[in-house]
């Protein structure tokens, strides 16, 4: 247990590292050229900052599903600990959600995917409710507390549907 706070501690350390050094400069020094519509130093700009996006994302994942949750797992005396399986080796769109996010996709299994096929939705409109029921909980999530309903979150989750 003390092994995961500690390396929860160095994961948070190295992504606001990343965030303050690499990201945010990114962030700031594109203001100018969004502003003039400038886009051959907006696609550079999108460039930079791709990277450290990847870094951050693997990070903020392996903080959130590998450290934290192992960590309340041990708290709680929780025994399945299957937070996520080996999404980086999916094939497809569809593969990948099924992979990458374990304790949502089987509640929304459980709670919205087979209630519907069970009350007779075929298995596409079943699949379309579940991204649907996702994308709203997904920018509930990050819309309301940031004070920004703008449904980005929303289209985001449902461009995605395989």
């Amino acid at each position: 247990l003390a092994r995961r706070v500690a390396e929860l501690c160095v994961s948070l350390t190295l992504l606001s590292l990343i965030v303050t050094q690499y990201i945010e400069p990114a962030v700031a020094n594109s203001m100018k050229p969004l502003q003039q519509m400038h886009w051959p130093a907006l696609c550079e700009r999108l460039l930079k900052l791709a990277l450290p996006n990847t870094y951050s994302w693997l990070v903020m994942f392996y903080a959130l599903f590998h450290l934290w949750l192992n960590i309340l797992a041990e708290l709680l005396r929780f025994a399945d600990r299957e937070f996520y399986k080996d999404w980086w080796n999916a094939a497809t769109v569809g593969e990948y959600w099924k992979l990458w996010n374990m304790p949502v996709h089987k509640w929304l299994l459980r709670h919205v995917y087979f209630p519907a096929t069970r009350a007779g939705m075929s298995r596409w409109g079943s699949m379309m409710l579940v991204f649907f029921v996702s994308a709203v909980f997904h920018e509930l999530v990050l819309g309301v507390p940031l004070h920004m309903v703008r449904l980005w979150a929303f289209a985001g989750i449902m461009l995605q549907v395989p």
